[in-house]
């Protein structure tokens, strides 16, 4: 039998899980939270209230009270339904959507800020991601969900106890006979519950077999194996393992379930006739009810059963709802590493890297790294994957801190700078680049489109020689990038998003230019032409070039070859050549290919 992990929280930790989203809940929006626990009170009443004005009614009829008092009662109910049903409507329809989506979005702007303020680092951590990736996709309707369940555990609690006061009034032991009776039914119905979770858990490795087979089946990625190979045999015949699987487990499910739901049957119908014979003797030989304690017995019979059968369930969700909520917790107590200084950073001077080490983890990346760049020097780093050229830039950023060394910019540790106005020197176009589902200018400016940067955003396409595709397009720089939210968007090729990420480093006036494989993307001629670009827009500008490419490094004032998180071998173009080292050897594999070409 497939097995699977039962995944437990202790009530003392679900308590505390909850506690946290309706705290979380309260800090964003205090004013829903109150009314939907409001609304569970009113409406947990309102059972009592309803129930306690028809047995009014039925009793004033079975006294032969006058009409007049009778009609002033039935007035008086009217009153209250109609009042109870317009502000249960103007909850529901008005003041609750609007406010929760008020909710929602400040609730979502919590986790962007939250995410856009943790180091790069909790991203290499598996668990950190998929609570972070768990939380984005359900926070609105969990946390929402979790406000609701407990309004509805409170709503069930006033109606039961409200309910349970009219009986009271009519007759002390009836009221304690259906207390009893239901808190009964409340265990039978917690062990039922407890043998579907147990089931579902198992159920759920079949489950996803069998979306898997319903993939494999209806998916064209494997329709050419399909036809080409006997796959398929084999796959039914696994199909139908699995659904064998699910019959043998949902008979013994079914079999432990049938003792309970009897016991349950039997509860219900016996506690029914006692209700009846209890109450029809007192209103038929002792004369102690009238009619309409004996019509609110039984109606409240039900009521308080359902309540109850309710509550178990309601709190059973709340407990699996702790789980979502622990991930919530971690994730928005989890604190970044990386601490901003507080030094102002004037205009960059230099940079160096003194006996830089760093690890991911207990893997060690760099060793010993050390050089120095002073202002508008082209400097190139190579090697082959793995080397660690890219990690160099990320500390260069703060996107890591070094775990041994230092980096210094103009003379003192980055440590000390304000992390924002480090950053904000820095324009980069990384190897794994991106671009967004919004304009060309937006994704160029990565910031808000006015008018006025018209000029810039233009500058910078021809720069990165876009300029040609863009002639193309009849919404020019306006033209939506992906076809995510706009069926007119245009999706690009690899190179010529390549073009837009680099569009976004020469509209921005940044002192410190951080290339990642900039012309991974670009035919020779598009590389020629970006150079020209990279030289027109980083006069007196410090550029990094990070290239397997050895054709872009010719023209840089220094190069160093990385092997292994060190550095093997420095110097200019020619002076690398000459030594006939590991950068010699890569230039001429690749001049080779050039030249069989």
């Amino acid at each position: 039998m497939a097995t699977a992990k039962k995944e437990k929280v202790k009530f003392s930790q679900s308590v505390k899980n909850n506690a946290f989203i309706l705290k979380t809940a309260f800090q964003i929006a205090p004013s829903l939270c109150i009314m939907r626990l409001f609304m569970g009170v009113v409406t947990g009443l309102n059972h009592g209230v309803t129930l306690y004005l028809i047995s009014e009614i039925l009793n004033a009829l079975d006294r032969g009270d006058p009409f007049d008092k009778i009609l002033w009662i039935i007035v008086a109910m009217a009153s209250y339904m109609l009042a109870y049903q317009l502000f249960y409507s103007w909850h529901w329809k008005i003041y609750n959507p609007k406010r929760k989506l008020n909710f929602i979005r400040a609730l979502h702007k919590r986790f962007f800020v939250k995410a856009s303020e943790l180091d790069l680092a909790c991203y290499d951590t598996p668990e950190f991601y998929n609570d972070f990736i768990y939380s984005m996709q359900n926070s609105d309707k969990s946390i929402t969900g979790t406000i609701d369940m407990i309004s509805d555990i409170l709503r069930c609690l006033v109606a039961s106890v409200s309910v349970f006061g009219v009986i009271v009034t009519i007759d002390p032991v009836i009221a304690f006979v259906i207390l009893g009776f239901s808190i009964v039914t409340m265990i039978l119905d917690i062990i039922e519950n407890s043998i579907y979770y147990k089931y579902q858990l198992i159920c759920n490795v079949i489950w996803r077999k069998d979306w898997y087979f319903q993939r494999f089946f209806s998916l064209v990625e494997f329709a050419k194996e399909i036809r080409l190979t006997r796959v398929a045999d084999n796959m039914k015949g696994e199909f139908a393992k699995n659904k064998a699987e699910e019959r043998k487990i949902t008979i013994k499910q079914q079999k432990e379930l049938l003792l309970i739901q009897i016991l349950n049957a039997i509860l219900s119908i016996g506690e029914d006739i006692f209700i009846i014979l209890f109450m029809a003797y007192h209103l038929m030989v002792t004369g102690s009810i009238l009619i309409g304690g004996f019509a609110v017995a039984i109606t409240a019979a039900n009521k308080i059963r359902h309540m109850f059968s309710e509550i178990q369930w309601r709190l059973t969700e709340v407990n699996k709802n702790s789980l979502f909520a622990d991930k919530v917790k971690r994730f928005l107590e989890t604190e970044g590493k990386i601490k901003s200084g507080e030094r102002e950073l004037d205009e960059f001077e230099s940079l160096e890297f003194r006996n830089v080490c760093f690890a991911y983890g207990d893997e060690n990346v760099l060793e010993g790294v050390s050089f120095k760049v002073e202002r508008g020097e082209r400097i190139a780093f190579v090697g082959y994957n793995g080397a660690g050229k890219t990690t160099v830039t990320k500390l260069i950023m703060r996107l890591y801190d070094v775990t041994g060394g230092e980096i210094l910019i103009n003379g003192i540790n980055i440590k000390e700078y304000r992390l924002d106005m480090l950053r904000q020197k820095i324009g980069a176009v990384f190897q794994d680049y991106k671009v967004f589902a919004t304009t060309i200018a937006e994704n160029v400016l990565a910031d808000i489109y006015t008018p006025d940067k018209e000029q810039i955003v233009l500058n910078a396409l021809e720069d990165s020689t876009f300029g040609e595709k863009l002639h193309t397009l009849p919404n020019g720089i306006h033209t939506e990038l992906t076809r995510e939210f706009s069926n007119e968007g245009t999706e690009l090729s690899g190179g010529e998003s390549q073009k837009i990420a680099i569009a976004r480093v020469f509209a921005h006036n940044n002192e410190l230019i951080i290339m990642d494989e900039p012309s991974s993307a670009l035919d020779p001629i598009a590389e020629y032409n970006l150079n020209l670009g990279i030289d027109k827009n980083a006069k007196g500008k410090t550029v990094v070039f990070i290239t397997h490419r050895l054709s872009t490094t010719r023209h840089v004032d220094r190069i160093y070859m990385f092997e292994n998180g060190k550095i093997i071998e420095s110097g200019s173009h020619d002076e690398l050549i000459n030594l006939g080292g590991k950068y010699s050897s890569m230039f001429e594999l690749q001049a080779k290919k050039y030249r069989l070409n």
